[in-house]
């Protein structure tokens, strides 16, 4: 019986031990779970999602390049036959494009109209995210969002052909589309991200646009080159319909509906991010609005982005009938600018959080440096490009770039500036920020093409650069004379003290979009 009771008590101490390392597992969400923890691929399958938004919504900046005849408009009067003022051929990659052109009679300043119109819907969406993410979930909205984008574009050859209003519907539905992804992005990872690694896990997502727009440019051009414009519309969409079985098999919108996850995973995001009753404080609009610090960031966002809009719609324009670059060398030159600004966007994050960790320099005067300096570079390029003797077209991308660079210094500066001068409301002030700062996705194009459509010259690109060289300096200036990180007045709750933002966490509710964006760290991007 001694024997028998022993050897009882001994397999139920057995069972006991291998209980638990039965129960801390749902399973494996891949073969390497026990290296990769779920939510870590969870933002690499976001990545690659914006990898291929991005190359679906971008590729129509390439392929009107060479589906529309430049020489489409009416040639002005006191102009001679030629309609743009070409850089001279300076070698096989540099030649004239004049056998390149297209089939569809477009103006130029119809042109800058379908160039934006996909921010015209952009602009319109930002807020709804949030709300269909809490309806609906972030794997429905975000995969359907994405795969119905995809499908959009693919209607862009037979819409381009019936009517250029046929293809300003399919380019505003898209941008309508796409408005919902980043919000969903940030209601998913807002239960995902725990809040020493929220920044790590963003910053991993959104290396994606400037990776994307690297792939996108040479892609499309390659593809224009060798299978004809229509390509730029059916490839990237073929990659999304692979992305979205990955998304359909590893995301999910919160740990506890993973069927794969790690059970000690699932406890520690669970416990990190806190399962608190938060609550919904009423959003101050009028002090809101009446804050100049507030201002201070829409104004920042809106001049900054001109830079990054005018890339994105006019710079394959710029590179084939001003440099005169054909278009696999316009491709692959396009893409350099997007490399030094993920370049330039992680080196000044990492530089400011080692600063402001530091404690020696006011954070306000580390971000109002970082600003500056991206300011003065944009102005100075600018003013340079607009400048140049002669035609130098390799000195012009080189300047392209360097802009950028400079962009990516601005953002850095700003971002984070939500979080810290309004706790509570970051997420109100960031709408109404990116609100702002899509405005020049939609007047960057409409401006090229006014500008252009009766004056096709270098000149008149002289005058662009100049304008946009304005609109930098003067918003940069109100940028940083107004701009502040200390937490506003307004932005505080009763009984708070003075927080201390760099070493608290906050939940910070956006009562408008209905999401929350869910303690963030203010140090980095």
């Amino acid at each position: 019986m001694g024997m028998e009771s022993k050897e009882m008590t001994s397999s139920n101490v057995d069972k006991n031990e291998t209980k638990p390392d039965e129960d801390s597992k749902k399973g494996s969400c891949c073969l390497l779970a026990d290296k990769i923890p779920a939510r870590y691929i969870l933002s690499g399958v976001f990545f690659l999602g914006i990898i291929s938004l991005v190359t679906i919504r971008n590729g129509f900046s390439v392929a009107i390049v060479v589906m529309v005849n430049s020489s489409s408009s009416a040639t002005p009067a006191n102009q001679s036959a030629a309609v743009y003022q070409l850089c001279p051929s300076s070698g096989s990659g540099n030649t004239s494009t004049q056998n390149e052109e297209g089939e569809l009679e477009w103006s130029k300043s119809l042109r800058g109209t379908l160039l934006g119109a996909y921010y015209y819907g952009y602009i319109i969406t930002q807020v709804v995210g949030g709300v269909l993410e809490q309806k609906l979930g972030g794997k429905i909205v975000y995969g359907t969002g994405i795969l119905a984008i995809a499908a959009l574009d693919a209607l862009g050859p037979v819409a381009s052909r019936t009517s250029p209003w046929a293809m300003f519907a399919v380019r505003f539905t898209m941008g309508l589309v796409s408005g919902v992804l980043f919000p969903t992005m940030y209601g998913v990872l807002g239960r995902w991200a725990p809040p020493t690694e929220r920044t790590r896990l963003l910053a991993f997502c959104y290396i994606g646009l400037p990776i994307g727009n690297f792939i996108n440019y040479p892609l499309a051009s390659f593809l224009a080159a060798e299978l004809g414009w229509d390509a730029i519309f059916y490839v990237p969409g073929a990659f999304a319909a692979a992305w979205l079985v990955v998304w359909l098999l590893l995301a999910y919108d919160s740990p506890a509906k993973h069927p794969r996850i790690l059970e000690e995973e699932q406890k520690y995001i669970e416990e990190s991010t806190g399962v608190k009753v938060q609550q919904k404080p009423r959003v101050p609009w009028l002090k809101v609005f009446s804050s100049l610090p507030a201002w201070a960031l829409i104004v920042g966002q809106f001049y900054s982005n001109w830079s990054k809009y005018f890339l994105l719609t006019q710079l394959p324009n710029y590179m084939k009938n001003v440099l005169g670059f054909n278009i696999r060398t316009n491709g692959l030159l396009s893409a350099l600018p997007f490399l030094l600004e993920m370049v330039s966007m992680l080196a000044s994050s990492v530089a400011a959080d080692r600063l402001i960790q530091g404690g020696k320099i006011p954070k306000v005067w580390i971000r109002r440096v970082i600003v500056i300096t991206g300011c003065i570079g944009m102005v100075t390029c600018g003013l340079v490009l607009a400048n140049l003797s002669g035609c130098n077209p390799f000195v012009a991308v080189a300047l392209l770039c360097l802009l950028q660079a400079f962009y990516a210094l601005t953002t850095s500066g700003m971002r984070a500036v939500h979080v810290e001068f309004a706790p509570r409301f970051s997420g109100v002030t960031f709408a109404l920020a990116n609100t702002a700062g899509t405005l020049p996705g939609i007047f960057a194009p409409l401006l090229v093409g006014f500008i252009t459509e009766n004056d096709p010259t270098v000149g008149a690109w002289s005058k662009i650069f100049y304008i946009g060289a304005a609109i930098q300096g003067l918003g940069g200036i109100f940028t940083v004379v107004f701009m502040r990180t200390d937490v506003q007045p307004w932005a505080r709750g009763e009984g708070d003290g003075e927080p201390n933002i760099d070493d608290k966490d906050f939940v910070i509710t956006n009562e408008h979009a209905e999401k929350q964006v869910v303690e963030m760290l203010s140090t980095k991007l």
